[in-house]
């Protein structure tokens, strides 16, 4: 089909406070999205590193991981040219000392490309916090805030999600694109789709981006399985 399904992961295919689970997502959702899967390329645009993602979202036809850092899609494994490794390291390193959980983004060579820093179960962001943040600006390291999440992300580069699907779309060969995603940080991939859908939940309620579809994620099982109905009937 000359159409394709992008997802973000966390908070968009699993709920935040499920996303680090092994099995994240509701069978309803999986099932409604293997559907998808046999019908159009189904792609995974996601901030976590495709290690991750890949052992939670198997099924997938690509994945684009570290905030479109890595892509792995038809066959190749692109990682981006501009990644500052030795700063995210050094910077990665003192923030393992903040009151916080501190996630690494490994690239498939094991390169730490980028990391989170994640406060929500203490409700509050760390001590330490604001110096490293503008340590990380001092360095050229991107620092990518959220309106209503309880983390920061660091990325090596200065790639966005934007230019994860815009990479997507060449090597998968579809010209079309229905986004979905929850947060600011999808704004760049939103504005590559034909079709943006928000996936609402309880960190996300009062966001609004013009031109997007809002969907809570109690409804998005069912939303997805008609498509995929729809689908199969055009196919057919």
């Amino acid at each position: 089909m000359d159409i394709a399904l992008f997802a973000d992961y966390d908070g968009t295919l699993a709920l935040p406070e499920k996303a680090r689970e092994e099995r994240p997502l509701p069978p309803s959702l999986e099932e409604a999205l293997r559907k998808l899967a046999a019908l159009m390329p189904f792609a995974v645009v996601t901030t976590k590193d495709c290690q991750f993602v890949m052992k939670r979202v198997p099924f997938a036809s690509a994945y684009a991981c570290i905030n479109g850092i890595e892509i792995h899609a038809a066959g190749y494994v692109a990682v981006a040219a501009d990644v500052k490794y030795d700063a995210v390291e050094r910077l990665y390193r003192k923030a393992t000392g903040l009151n916080a959980l501190v996630e690494p983004k490994r690239t498939w060579r094991g390169d730490i490309a980028g990391f989170t820093i994640d406060w929500r179960d203490s409700g509050i962001p760390p001590p330490g916090l604001e110096e490293l943040v503008r340590e990380a600006s001092g360095l050229g390291i991107r620092v990518v805030k959220y309106s209503r999440h309880p983390f920061l992300d660091f990325y090596g580069s200065n790639v966005d999600k934007g230019n994860a699907v815009r990479i997507l779309k060449a090597l998968l060969g579809v010209k079309h694109v229905v986004y979905m995603g929850d947060s600011e940080n999808d704004i760049p991939a939103w504005r590559e789709a034909d079709i943006k859908i928000l996936v609402r939940h309880s960190l996300n309620r009062g966001l609004s981006i013009e031109g997007v579809i809002p969907i809570d994620y109690e409804y998005l099982p069912a939303y997805l399985q008609e498509v995929a109905k729809n689908a199969t009937d055009i196919k057919g």
